[in-house]
């Protein structure tokens, strides 16, 4: 029988620990994830962890529109989200303009040590929070991401927070920071200069969700007109042309594409402009090399 010298045996053991532990840290990174449940936040998550090996994920079905996730993560997405909660550290939401996030609540079923980051509202004593907007009926505006300088302040948020639960990160999340906010000033140009370009400056609202895009970017809203289509009475759409045919510097703000019966009965339809609320992940997703893309005008 062989005698394996004592300097081979010492360099095996070496070998076969750091072995054992490249694969308890990889075990480490993969529970590192973050959880997030709309564009917004997922869009902040992946661009402050870019570079670090810190794993985010987008829990609800692509087709979801916000409106429609209290009830998918009660229901169809309760068993999933708990399961998600289990192996995750934190959980990206928007509780304090909007009561009813409820991925937090149910991820932490499965993970009593789950860490919130409220992207809206920093949960610190002095709170640095985004302009909220009430809109008419006294509801909070949901939509805070269409206003351009709130991207800035929830990227001071969740940046500060990643920081402190990965501190060893610390040094790129920030670095990745100062990048996304440079992004986000660049963005808050291009719509200014598009809106200059096109001379709009008063609009009449097509979409509720378009409130805090035309406060953030100082537009006069002349009327709203928010209700579906399908029940636009006769009144509803003689006092649109009115407006229209009154004003010729008038514009139409919409989320939604534009129908049959808005086309029939506008008389200039390059008046009217098509915003993404960014309210679902949909077919676009938020784009790795691009991830602003979508909060960009096009006309």
């Amino acid at each position: 029988m062989f005698n394996i010298p004592v300097k081979n045996r010492l360099i095996k053991t070496t070998v076969s620990l750091l072995a054992v532990g490249t694969l308890l840290t990889s075990a480490i990174v993969k529970a590192n994830d973050i959880l997030t449940a709309t564009p917004v936040t997922y869009m902040l998550a992946t661009e402050l962890t870019k570079d670090t090996e810190i794993t985010t994920r987008y829990l609800p079905p692509k087709r979801y529109g916000v409106s429609r996730l209290p009830n998918w993560f009660s229901g169809k997405g309760a068993a999933s989200t708990v399961k998600a909660g289990e192996k995750a550290t934190v959980a990206i939401t928007l509780g304090a303009i909007w009561p009813q996030d409820a991925l937090y609540v149910h991820a932490r079923q499965g993970n009593i040590g789950l860490i919130e980051i409220d992207a809206s509202q920093a949960i610190s004593p002095r709170a640095q929070g985004v302009a909220a907007l009430r809109i008419d009926d006294g509801r909070m505006s949901l939509f805070a991401w269409l206003n351009p300088t709130n991207l800035t302040r929830m990227t001071a948020i969740v940046s500060q927070d990643l920081q402190r639960v990965w501190p060893k990160q610390a040094k790129i999340i920030e670095k990745n920071q100062q990048q996304l906010m440079i992004a986000v000033r660049q963005l808050i140009n291009k719509q200014q200069q598009v809106l200059i370009e096109k001379e709009i400056d008063s609009v009449v609202l097509l979409s509720e969700e378009l409130e805090d895009f035309a406060s953030g970017n100082q537009l006069f809203v002349v009327d709203r007109l928010t209700k579906p289509e399908l029940e636009w009475t006769e009144n509803d759409k003689q006092a649109l042309i009115r407006l229209l045919n009154e004003d010729e510097t008038l514009w139409l703000l919409t989320s939604k594409k534009v129908s049959k019966q808005l086309q029939t009965i506008i008389p200039n339809l390059e008046r009217i402009m098509v915003i993404d609320s960014v309210d679902r992940w949909g077919g676009k997703g938020i784009a790795h090399d691009d991830p602003l893309e979508r909060w960009e005008l096009k006309l």
